[in-house]
């Protein structure tokens, strides 16, 4: 069976939270052979991040959800003999990725310069809040904190009332996801040349990239927006761009000609609204006038409605029914892993299909310090060196 398009390629993994180890997860998930260093004990510091007040079987879901594919090597980073080991596995990795604050590493001895020195054509992949100098270096970077810095929170929510967050960490799933493409373009360039390089990528480059068109319509148009106060779903859009009310949840209404909505509903006065500009400028008198009749009919029977003449909607579904949902179901991308202490886990898989070399899930999520030894032991040290290496604080026996 094959491991995937980046079988043979090793990555030493220094990151924690979401924008590196999702990154390295689906590297992973890829067929690249991932080493997590964590800190002796406790492990990184996700593992301790509770969903709604909860752990499974002692990690965050999140921790689990992130890990899979990779093999847990506990570090004391601070001990001397931990340089000599890193350094081991540097001399034959591709990538090393991290994400601490700027600086941290390099005071260590693990910056790119350091190994650079050992592995000219390693890829350092460095993954920090604001980037790696500038008058926000030591700021800490979370996905919320750069939301709001970014533009992207005083965008969303009803005009008068408190702007609005994502209702998932989507500066961090952007982040990761730049990782891996400026990894791949940088693994791309070495298998070419040799070269190995550093790779920077930063959540505030990132949040306000995706935000390219609303960024390029704020330094062209010269207008300034304002949120809608009915809750249009985008401030740059016009009406009926939006979530509506239905007699047993809500529905979306994206692109639609307003007269055609005005025919389909019943509503004669909306067949004047054919000019974009007034769409837009009404935006807050038409959205109100659809709710209204669209509070008249369940979901689904307006969904059957409106897909008849092309309009572009669909249903507001809870995770359940997100998972009932035929068309996920068909793409299966849920897959099912055990695991040594939660038992079987459902996690979400690869996104993208391959014809020739799909992604694989070959490693639930490791446990603390699960691969010690191995890793260790692959590296030339002795049973007894390890045991020592243990008796010293550098890292942990599991067995």
């Amino acid at each position: 069976m094959t491991t995937g398009p980046l079988d043979g390629v090793k990555i030493l993994d220094f990151s924690q939270m979401m924008a590196g180890p999702w990154a390295t997860q689906m590297l992973g998930d890829l067929g690249a052979e991932i080493i997590k260093i964590e800190r002796p004990g406790s492990g990184e510091w996700e593992r301790s991040l509770a969903s709604m007040g909860q752990l499974l079987a002692g990690d965050s879901p999140f921790y689990l959800a992130m890990n899979r594919n990779k093999k847990s090597l506990t570090l004391d980073l601070k001990h001397p003999k931990t340089k000599e080991i890193i350094y081991n596995i540097a001399k034959e990795a591709d990538i090393v990725i991290e994400n601490f604050r700027p600086g941290v590493l390099d005071k260590m001895g693990f910056g790119y310069e350091d190994f650079n020195k050992i592995n000219p054509g390693i890829i350092y992949c460095s993954s920090t809040g604001y980037g790696s100098s500038g008058p926000y270096v030591r700021k800490p970077g979370q996905d919320l904190l750069i939301q709001g810095m970014s533009g992207m929170i005083d965008s969303t929510g009803r005009l008068g009332e408190s702007p609005t967050p994502s209702g998932t960490t989507v500066v961090d799933e952007a982040a990761a996801m730049m990782n891996v493409i400026s990894i791949l373009a940088a693994l791309h360039h070495k298998q070419k040349t040799g070269e190995g390089q550093k790779v920077e990528v930063n959540m505030l480059n990132t949040a306000i990239t995706m935000q390219c068109q609303e960024a390029f319509s704020h330094l062209n148009l010269h207008q300034r927006w304002e949120r809608s106060q009915s809750g249009i779903g985008s401030p740059w859009l016009s009406a009926p761009y939006g979530v509506y009310p239905t007699k047993n949840g809500y529905m979306t209404i994206a692109m639609a000609s307003v007269p055609l909505l005005g025919k389909i509903f019943d509503l004669p006065q909306l067949e004047k609204y054919s000019e974009p500009m007034d769409c837009y400028h009404d935006r807050d008198v038409i959205k109100p006038i659809i709710e209204k009749r669209t509070i008249d009919k369940t979901t689904e029977e307006w969904l059957s409605i409106l897909e008849v003449h092309d309009i572009w909607c669909g249903p507001v579904n809870s995770f359940q029914e997100v998972f009932d949902d035929p068309q996920v179901i068909h793409n299966g991308i849920l897959k099912t892993m055990n695991h040594p202490n939660a038992g079987e886990i459902k996690t979400v898989g690869f996104p993208s299909s391959f014809s020739k070399t799909p992604a694989t899930y070959r490693l639930h999520p490791p446990l603390v310090g699960e691969h010690n030894e191995e890793i260790l032991q692959s590296l030339g040290y002795s049973d007894e060196e390890i045991l020592q290496m243990a008796r010293d604080g550098v890292t942990e026996l599991k067995k």
